[in-house]
C-alpha cells in the first residue's frame, strides 16, 4: 500500500517520450534475449497554461507491471541524468506496462514491493489538500494512464498529463459579490472502487479489487480556486462539497454544493469545474455545480507542397497560423526538423503518390488502419480524426472535358467516359479512405488533400450556364466519399455558390493550356455541438485569394493555393 506522505507533483505540459521498449530482465534470462529500453526526453514541451516550462530539478520514476498488473520493478533518477535519457534493460518477448510519474526533487515518489499490483497505488493520488493545478503529473497511456508496451513495438510515445482538476468559485455580481469562502469541505468523496478508469474486462479478480474509503479534507480558496482529483466523484450522485462562507449580513454559514438533475459530473485530469454561488430576493444562498460551454477552435490547412524545404514549410505553417497542416508532395520534408520545432508528424505513402504529411501542434493518439489518418485529442474531451491524401494525378478530368491531351488521355466530349476513367484511377485510394473512415472512433471527422479533381458540388448547371465548367459532372472521387460518409465541403459549406465563389486552387502558375480548377478540398463529418467557422483560399493576391502570403510568386513557393479551415466545437 502507499505510505502516508506522497507526492506532489508540478508542472502541466505535454513533453513528449519516445521509447523503444521490450520487457523486463528477470534472474536466468539469456544476454541474447536482454534489449535495453531508451526513454528521450524533449524539453521543448509545454502546455496552453505553462508553455516552454523545464522539467531540469525534477525527479522521474518508473513503475513497470506485467500484462495483468502486478507490480514487477521501478526505477527513479533525475531529469537531466545522461542526457536527459532513461535506460532500461529489458527481455524479449513480454508484455508489460509502464507508469511515469514526475515530482519535484523535496518530495517523496509512491512505493511498492514484491507481491504488489497496480491497484496498490492507489491511483498514485498525491497527500490531500492538493495545492497546485497540476499535481498529478503522470503518463497519458491508455485508459488507466499506464502504456502497454509488447516485444514487437520498436519505438513508442508517451504524454504527460495532469491528474488533478481545478474548480472555479463564481460568485453571482448582482447577489453575491460580498461573500467570502473561507474553505471547501469534501466529505467521503468516494466510496467505490477508485479505478474506473481500468477497463474490468482486462482483470480476472476486479470484483476483489480493494474500496476506496477517503476522509474528509479542506481545501482553502486561493483566488476562487480549488483542487480536486479525478476518482473524487466516482459515486452516483457526484461530489459531496460544502462551502464554508462569510456573508456580510448573516454572519457564517455551511453551504452545501447541490448538484443539478442529470449533471454529469465525470471528472477528468486537466479539466475545469465550476460551482455557482447566489443569493435570492430573500437572501437565501445557495452553490451549484455547473458546467460551461467552452468554445474551441481546430485551425486546419491543406497544401501541395511542390517538393519544397521543411524551413519553408515550417515558415508557411507558423504564417498561416494553423494547428494542423496536411502536405502532399512531402519528399523533401524532415521529420527530425518538424520534431525540433516541438511539432508533431505522422507520414504515409499515400497509394503511391508519393508521401503525404500531416503536421500538428497537437500530439496523436492513435493512426487509422490504412495510415491515412490520425486521431488528435483536442482537449475538453473532443478527439478529431484528421486524414490526408493525394489523388492519382492523371487522367486530368478537367483537361479532357476542355479538348487538352494529357498522358495519353486524350480530349473528349465524353462525360460518362471521363467519369469511368478518373474513378478507375483513384478508386484504390478511395477504398482504403473508406477503409478508415468506417473504422472511426470520433464523430469530429476532417479529410484534406490534392484530390486531383474538382469537387462534386462544383461543375453544376449553374456553373455550366455562366459557362465557368463545360459539362455537368458528378466527380466520382469526392462523391463516393460522400456516399461513404463524409457530410460536407468545407469551402462550398461556407460559399455554396460555385458560379461566385469558384474557388480555384489550381494553379498560380499556369501555362497556355491549364484550366482554372478547385482541387484542394477540406471534407468532413461533424459531431453535433460543432461547425465550420470559415474556409478560406490562401494563395498570391487578393484577386485570387482569401489570405495573400508574400512572395508566393515571386519565390515560386507552391504550385498549388492552400486552403485554410477553421473548425469550432464546444462542450
Amino acid at each position: 500500500m502507499l505510505k502516508n506522505t506522497l507526492l506532489v507533483i508540478l508542472l502541466m505540459i505535454s513533453s513528449l517520450f519516445t521509447a523503444c521498449a521490450e520487457g523486463y530482465v528477470s534472474d536466468g534470462q539469456k544476454e541474447g534475449d536482454i534489449k535495453e529500453i531508451c526513454f528521450s526526453l524533449n524539453m521543448d514541451g509545454g502546455s496552453p497554461t505553462r508553455s516552454s516550462v523545464s522539467l531540469d530539478g525534477m525527479k522521474w520514476k518508473i513503475f513497470c507491471f506485467d500484462d495483468q498488473y502486478n507490480y514487477l520493478f521501478e526505477r527513479v533518477g533525475n531529469v537531466g541524468d545522461v542526457t536527459n535519457e532513461i535506460k532500461l534493460s529489458v527481455t524479449k518477448g513480454i508484455i508489460y506496462r509502464f507508469l511515469f510519474l514526475f515530482t519535484t526533487a523535496d518530495n517523496t515518489f509512491p512505493t511498492l514491493t514484491s507481491g504488489d499490483t497496480y491497484w496498490d497505488l492507489e491511483a498514485y493520488s498525491p497527500q490531500l489538500p492538493l495545492t497546485d493545478p497540476m499535481t498529478m503529473l503522470v503518463s497519458k497511456g491508455e485508459q488507466d494512464g499506464t502504456l502497454r508496451v509488447a516485444a514487437s513495438t520498436s519505438s513508442v510515445q508517451v504524454t504527460l498529463s495532469p491528474r488533478a482538476s481545478r474548480i472555479v468559485l463564481e460568485k453571482d455580481p448582482d447577489t453575491a459579490s460580498d461573500i467570502i469562502v473561507n474553505s471547501m469541505t469534501y466529505t467521503n468523496a468516494v466510496s467505490s472502487v477508485p479505478y474506473p478508469h481500468i477497463e474490468p474486462q482486462y482483470y480476472n479478480e476486479y470484483e476483489k479489487l480493494p474500496v476506496a474509503d477517503r476522509t474528509t479534507y479542506q481545501y482553502v480558496p486561493q483566488e476562487g480556486i480549488c483542487y480536486m482529483l479525478p476518482d473524487m466523484c466516482a459515486n452516483l450522485f457526484g461530489m459531496n462539497a460544502t462551502l464554508h462562507i462569510t456573508d456580510p449580513v448573516s454572519g457564517n454559514q455551511d453551504i452545501p454544493v447541490a448538484v443539478p438533475v442529470g449533471l454529469a459530473l465525470n471528472v477528468g485530469g486537466g479539466k475545469t469545474y465550476y460551482i455557482e454561488i447566489a443569493a435570492d430576493a430573500n437572501g437565501k444562498i445557495t452553490a451549484t455545480w455547473a458546467t460551461r460551454v467552452v468554445p474551441k477552435t481546430l485551425k486546419l490547412a491543406t497544401q501541395n507542397l511542390w517538393g519544397k524545404a521543411t524551413s519553408t514549410v515550417i515558415d508557411y505553417f507558423n504564417k498561416i497560423d494553423v494547428d494542423v497542416l496536411c502536405a502532399q508532395e512531402c519528399s523533401k520534408l524532415s521529420e527530425a526538423e518538424i520534431k525540433a520545432q516541438g511539432l508533431y508528424i505522422h507520414t504515409h505513402s499515400n497509394n503511391g503518390q508519393g508521401k503525404c504529411s500531416i503536421i500538428s501542434r497537437y500530439p496523436f493518439s492513435g493512426t487509422t488502419p490504412n495510415e491515412y489518418g490520425v486521431y488528435i485529442d483536442l482537449g475538453e474531451g473532443i478527439v478529431a480524426l484528421v486524414m490526408n491524401c493525394h489523388g492519382a494525378f492523371y487522367p486530368y478530368g478537367p483537361y479532357q472535358l476542355n479538348g487538352i491531351e494529357y498522358k495519353g488521355y486524350p480530349g473528349t466530349d465524353d462525360v460518362d467516359y471521363v467519369v469511368k476513367v478518373n474513378k478507375e484511377a483513384r478508386q484504390a485510394m478511395v477504398d482504403k479512405l473508406l477503409e478508415d473512415l468506417a473504422s472511426a472512433t470520433t464523430p469530429f471527422i476532417s479529410l484534406s488533400g490534392d484530390f486531383n479533381e474538382p469537387s462534386w458540388l462544383d461543375w453544376t448547371v449553374d456553373a455550366q450556364s455562366a459557362g465557368i465548367v463545360p459539362y455537368v459532372v458528378q466527380w466520382p472521387t469526392t462523391r463516393s466519399l460522400w456516399e461513404g460518409g463524409m457530410q460536407g465541403d468545407a469551402y462550398r459549406t461556407i460559399h455554396p455558390n460555385p458560379v461566385t465563389h469558384p474557388g480555384y486552387t489550381w494553379t498560380p502558375f499556369p501555362s497556355e493550356k491549364d484550366t482554372k480548377d478547385r482541387l484542394d478540398l477540406t471534407l468532413y463529418t461533424l459531431s453535433p455541438n460543432t461547425t465550420v467557422k470559415s474556409c478560406q483560399i490562401i494563395g498570391e493576391n487578393a484577386e485570387t485569394s482569401d489570405i495573400v502570403f508574400p512572395g508566393w510568386i515571386s519565390d515560386r513557393i507552391f504550385d498549388h493555393r492552400g486552403l485554410r479551415t477553421e473548425f469550432v466545437y464546444t462542450r
